[in-house]
C-alpha cells in the first residue's frame, strides 16, 4: 500500500507520492532528504547508511559511498568523464537537490581549478 522512508520509516505517499525523494537503493521523505542534501552523492548511500547518518550514528563526513554497483558479469563500466559528471551535476541543481554553491564546488573540483 504506502512507502516507508527508508531512513526514518516513517509512511510517505500523499495523493500523488509527492512526499519523496527516489534514490538509488530506495526513497526517502522529504524530512529526511533535507538532511542529506549537504553529503555529496548521498543519492548513492545504501539504506543502513541513510539511517546512520538520519539517526546520528555517523557524521555525515564520515559516509564513503560504495563504488561497487555492479552485478557479477556485467561489464566494467568506464568513469565517465569530468564533462559528463558536470552535466550530471547540473541536472541535480536544475532538479533543487543541490545549491548553486555545491554545484560550482563540484564544477571547480572536477575542472581542477
Amino acid at each position: 500500500m504506502g512507502k516507508t522512508c527508508i531512513g526514518c520509516g516513517k509512511a510517505m505517499g500523499g495523493v500523488i507520492g509527492a512526499y519523496g525523494v527516489k534514490l538509488l537503493y530506495g526513497e526517502v521523505c522529504l524530512t529526511c532528504n533535507k538532511k542529506l542534501n549537504s553529503i555529496p552523492n548521498y543519492q548513492f548511500l545504501t539504506p543502513t547508511q541513510i539511517k546512520d547518518v538520519i539517526t546520528g550514528k555517523v557524521k555525515k563526513e564520515d559516509v564513503r559511498i560504495s563504488c561497487d554497483f555492479s552485478r557479477p558479469g556485467d561489464a566494467v563500466a568506464k568513469p565517465p568523464s569530468p564533462a559528463e559528471e558536470i552535466r550530471q551535476y547540473k541536472e541535480l541543481l536544475d532538479d533543487g537537490i543541490i545549491t548553486r554553491e555545491e554545484f560550482e564546488a563540484v564544477k571547480k573540483r572536477l575542472m581542477n581549478i
